[in-house]
């Protein structure tokens, strides 16, 4: 396995770090992962989703900004939000640079699906596989990515997830190109409060989903 770093700059000159994984010399594709603020790509999902992703051929590219540290503390949501658009779209233009990809899939989990809209219309990924991962159905610029997508889609988010809005997700299936699980119990991190063996299954049915879109 070959894993190499780097970093580019992104919003306000701010230093973006990213990792990329190689299993093969010959890759079926790229996964790009999108984490949350809270939810790196460490955490339990996004993590077995490298490795199922790897195991299928793909290299996969981790896109780590870091909203969590003191420098975005006087950041309000509106320019995190700008924040994460311009840096996402910063490393995909450094990173997919010359790049010859035959399939894509773009992963986001929560805060990183605001992004997604805006890389979905970056030309290597138009055609790209698009999994959203507990999104903010709420926030204006998910829901009219989501509405207005023509990337075959999985969301996956739980009915005890805050972001969870059924009214939105009905509206939302008018666009067919996107399947919906929606686990029962399930809260923001797609684990059931106080039930650590449930949880564990339901990560495990979280990522045979995503292994099999």
């Amino acid at each position: 396995m070959k894993v190499s770093a780097g970093t580019t700059t992104g919003y306000k000159d701010m230093t973006i770090p990213y990792g990329f994984i190689s299993k093969t010399e010959n890759p079926k594709g790229l996964a790009i992962i999108l984490p949350g603020v809270g939810y790196t790509v460490r955490s339990p999902i996004l993590h077995f989703a490298t490795g199922a992703f790897l195991n299928k051929g793909y290299d996969v590219l981790h896109i780590n900004y870091q909203y969590q540290t003191d420098h975005y503390d006087h950041f309000t949501f509106e320019e995190l939000k700008r924040a994460v658009i311009a840096d996402v779209m910063a490393v995909l233009n450094e990173t997919l640079h010359g790049a010859d990809f035959k399939s894509y899939y773009l992963i986001g989990k929560s805060f990183g699906c605001i992004a997604m809209g805006e890389a979905l219309n970056f030309y290597p990924l138009s055609n790209a596989k698009a999994v959203w991962l507990t999104p903010h159905l709420k926030e204006k610029l998910v829901f009219e990515a989501m509405l207005n997508s023509q990337n075959q889609g999985l969301c996956i988010i739980g009915d005890k997830d805050p972001f969870y809005n059924k009214e939105n997700i009905e509206q939302l299936q008018v666009n067919k190109k996107i399947d919906y699980f929606i686990p029962n119990g399930a809260n923001h991190a797609l684990e059931i409060d106080n039930q650590i063996y449930e949880s564990i299954d339901l990560v495990k049915s979280v990522v045979k989903k995503i292994n099999e879109f």
